[in-house]
């Protein structure tokens, strides 16, 4: 690249004069240059900008390669698009996004044609699956918002394929914040090959002059007399059904303090004691059970054996204070409406027999709480953090002049309490909105997409002065640079802190209010955020101690004229799904042979033949060649061709999705149901939408409701 009168960055592919020099994006360049990279760069310093220069080059160096540009969610899609356009020297038309609202066909076509494809990875993952298409002339691959490449995420799969599958396969990851330890910033790397970790720091050289201060003003409050008499009685509650525990044995008598998770790790120990000993989990030894254990000492279900206790009431018992401290963190960080709704839901549930409920709702104290609450009126028991965001924009408004903020919220019936109750306040001098998500339940549709880019405008344009959001602003929008941001509450989350922080000081110094209310949790999850920055921070200063992909071997990409797509455009619709059937059978024979190469290396194989367990593979003396053969001559008899013998229900595409991403995702089985809405939504699949197939899929039994969870029951058969 070369720079033009001192200001822009020049050269071929790159639009002349629309990208200001900054030596310290040229520097990453460089060093990104035949590596696959991990960029870790503070927010607003530009790492849009680092993927297009790659991008240039990218192009300069294979004339015909293909860029794929992969992001989470679909506003982030149109952002690239937008940006590839807008700095690129390239024809419209071959910047090209695919969603799953294109068929297979148009899909098929759109990545023959484009050269620049910006996508969900979902997408390319369920085509890749399928053979429509491969990453064979892809030049370089760009994971935006690189901190999801964990656990079954579809980055992990893609990177594979295309290190597998391209001669001279060339990835950068961008992110502003890898991880909380060293294991999750170790694990991006590995799942993305990573040969080079790039981090920048607001205290490096050529940094340091693009960068404006955030002022972290912590500013805490304390509950009012009433509110506290509503704790004590409540948590005079906790202590008495935590006695079950103490009295059972379960819980050691001196310990202190009790979170939620203190009792789904008791539900955890127990649900993994007993698949291992029930054989539904491979066998492992005493001792790696045991270093997966939280109680150790002794084990719980030895306690459980020991004294003849009934593993549904402990479940039972477990949910009932995992309630009861939900309620409890509401009532001391959020305001006494939130907790209140949280009180009729417990009610209700009582009203239909769920026995974690009843135990709460016909107590003495649960009444008294009821009563207290229905004679008093929402001006006594308002939080005060209320108050202290009214003292915060007045001193905005008056000593900054500033009318562009952000508060942030963890609950949407917060962001409209606080709406209302400001709007009312400031009586038209600054004008509020809430910014939240789509739909989560069938009574809050939330936000459609066009209404939220509506809501960004307006808010661009100074018409809305204060968005009170939820999480969806934390990533994948583009929000206004703004010049406070409000945390309502602490999050225990380095990665979202991280991320909200970052909506300010982008273009001037900015500002970041965090209301903490003293003796409660905010206090325990500002100090972990905290704590987990710091530790990320620490390794970022020396990378070279992470294990970096080394001997990734390259050459020339071949670029020959008649490529496996120009084949698949030119086939019937049906020859192309019975081949692509063909494709995902194939693929999943060789997955199973190499699982099963895999296995007889492992641990499990050697601990379950140490235990007496004869396995099939033992009794016959079989090469890979020969079970691939026996595998797909099974295939021939029992998969190509069941339309001839059996006629099939026809299932909605948007139902089987909806099944496959339950199937997918969850963990034993069991899915949140805000999870699945989020995956949903980035097929497509939302609003009414939704709805219709997933009620569908209930009632045709694929998967089931409980709560706010979703079970998986049994896979859709193609």
């Amino acid at each position: 690249m070369e720079l033009s009168n001192k200001s822009y960055v020049n050269g071929p592919f790159l639009k002349v004069d629309t990208i200001l020099y900054r030596q310290y994006q040229q520097n990453i360049i460089n060093r990104c240059q035949n590596k696959n990279s991990l960029v870790i760069l503070p927010t607003g310093l530009g790492k849009t900008i680092i993927g297009i220069l790659l991008i240039a080059r990218s192009l300069q160096k294979y004339h015909y390669g293909k860029i794929l540009i992969l992001a989470p969610t679909r506003p982030l899609i149109s952002q690239h698009v937008a940006s590839c356009r807008k700095f690129l020297m390239i024809h419209e038309n071959a910047i090209t996004a695919l969603t799953g609202r294109n068929k297979p066909d148009h899909r098929i076509l759109l990545f023959n044609t484009s050269r620049i494809i910006v996508s969900t990875p979902q997408v390319i993952k369920n085509d890749l699956e399928r053979g429509r298409y491969n990453l064979g002339q892809v030049s370089l691959i760009i994971f935006d918002e690189a901190h999801r490449t964990k656990g079954n995420y579809s980055y992990n799969f893609i990177s594979n394929e295309y290190v597998q599958g391209c001669s001279d396969p060339m990835l950068l990851g961008l992110t502003a914040s890898p991880g909380k330890d060293f294991n999750n910033i170790q694990q991006i790397c590995d799942n993305l090959f990573i040969e080079n970790v790039i981090s920048k720091s607001h205290n490096d050289g050529d940094v340091i002059e693009y960068f404006y201060d955030i002022d972290i003003i912590i500013e805490k409050v304390n509950l009012n007399a009433r509110i506290l008499e509503l704790r004590e009685i409540w948590s005079n509650l906790f202590e008495i059904l935590l006695t079950f525990f103490i009295n059972k044995g379960i819980i050691n008598p001196s310990k202190k303090y009790f979170s939620k998770l203190s009792f789904l790790d008791i539900i955890r120990d127990i649900s993994l004691s007993l698949k291992q000993e029930n054989g539904n989990e491979i066998i492992i030894t005493e001792e790696e059970l045991r270093e997966k254990l939280v109680y150790k000492d002794p084990k719980l279900i030895d306690i459980i054996k020991e004294k003849n206790i009934n593993i549904h009431t402990i479940f039972s018992f477990c949910a009932s204070c995992i309630s009861l401290l939900h309620a409890k963190e509401l009532l001391e960080t959020q305001d006494i409406s939130l907790f209140k709704s949280f009180l009729d839901k417990i009610f209700n549930k009582s009203e239909h027999q769920v026995k974690s409920a009843e135990r709460i709702a016909k107590t003495e104290h649960f009444k008294l709480i009821y009563s207290i609450i229905e004679n008093k009126t929402l001006l006594e028991l308002a939080h005060p953090k209320i108050n202290k965001i009214k003292t915060i924009l007045n001193q905005e408004l008056k000593l900054h002049d500033n009318k562009k903020i952000i508060i942030f919220t963890q609950y949407r019936e917060m962001a409209e309490i606080l709406k209302n109750r400001l709007s009312k306040e400031f009586n038209g001098r600054v004008t509020f909105e809430k910014f939240i998500g789509q739909s989560t339940h069938m009574n809050d549709i939330g936000f459609s997409q066009m209404k939220q880019y509506e809501i960004l405008e307006l808010f661009r344009n100074g018409k809305i002065n204060v968005l009170i959001a939820t999480s969806v602003a934390e990533e994948g929008l583009d929000i206004p640079n703004v010049d406070a941001i409000i945390f309502y509450e602490p999050i225990p989350s380095e990665i979202r802190t991280i991320q909200r922080r970052g909506r300010t000081g982008r273009f001037s110094y900015g500002r970041c209010y965090v209301l903490i209310t003293e003796g409660t949790v905010d206090e325990m999850y500002y100090n972990v955020a905290l704590k987990k920055e710091n530790t990320m921070r620490q390794i970022l200063q020396s990378p070279e101690n992470l294990l970096l992909c080394d001997g990734l071997s390259r050459k020339k990409i071949d670029f020959p004229q008649k490529t496996r797509f120009n084949e698949c455009l030119g086939q019937d619709h049906k020859v192309r799904r019975i081949k692509e059937k063909e494709h995902v059978i194939n693929r999943s024979i060789e997955e199973v042979i190499n699982e099963l190469d895999n296995f007889k290396n492992s641990k499990e194989y050697i601990a379950l033949k140490s235990n007496g367990i004869t396995l099939y593979s033992d009794l016959f003396d079989s090469n890979q060649e020969t079970i691939k053969k026996k595998i797909m001559k099974m295939r021939k008899t029992y998969i190509i061709f069941p339309e001839d013998t059996t006629k099939k229900q026809y299932l909605n595409k948007n139902l089987k999705t909806l099944v496959n991403i339950v199937e997918t995702y969850s963990e034993r089985g069991i899915l949140d149901y805000s999870v699945l809405q989020q995956r949903a939504e980035e097929e497509e699949i939302i609003d009414k939408k939704f709805f219709i197939h997933f009620n569908q899929a209930c009632n045709l039994g694929y998967i089931k409701k409980l709560g706010s969870k979703v079970h998986f029951i049994k896979s859709i058969k193609d």
